[in-house]
């Protein structure tokens, strides 16, 4: 798993998807109910290509990550999703910011409860960003397509 993590500033805000190609990125807001977005993942993983088990895991880092914003970041936020002959990738913004950079790039302690969110993402993608600062947190998760 190959993560990268920017921390403390998002230089251009959250939401912003530098280096994607115009037009071919899908930008969804959501707020609160989290299974709309659940199907919108599985839909465009599945039409990427990804095997079957790669799908559940990208829905589920992603729904890990759309929590977290429901239960830490003021409850609303915008998932984006593009892909391109190599990968498939879902970000995840909103007005929220993170103080430790190293959150889910270690294992949470045993016998905690909560904090694993972050983990099981950088687990389950193939690559994963987080950026974040005072004017919120973008987190990208890249899962590749075969072939």
């Amino acid at each position: 798993m190959t993560e990268v993590v920017r921390v403390p500033d998002v230089a251009s805000g959250p939401g912003s998807a530098p280096g994607t190609p115009p037009g071919l990125v899908e930008s969804y807001p959501f707020h609160l109910d989290l299974a709309p977005v659940r199907e919108i993942v599985r839909a465009r993983a599945r039409g990427a290509g990804l095997p079957p088990h790669r799908v559940v895991d990208l829905v589920l880092a992603v729904g890990e990550a759309t929590a977290n914003t429901v239960r830490h970041a003021g409850g609303a936020g915008t998932l984006r999703i593009w892909q391109d002959k190599t990968e498939i990738v879902c970000e995840v913004s909103d007005g929220g910011s993170m103080k430790d950079p190293q959150a889910g790039r270690r294992p949470p302690a045993a016998g905690t409860r909560g904090g694993q969110g972050l983990w099981i993402i950088h687990q389950a993608c193939d690559q994963v960003e987080v950026t974040s600062g005072d004017a919120g947190t973008v987190l990208r998760m890249h899962m590749r397509r075969p072939g």
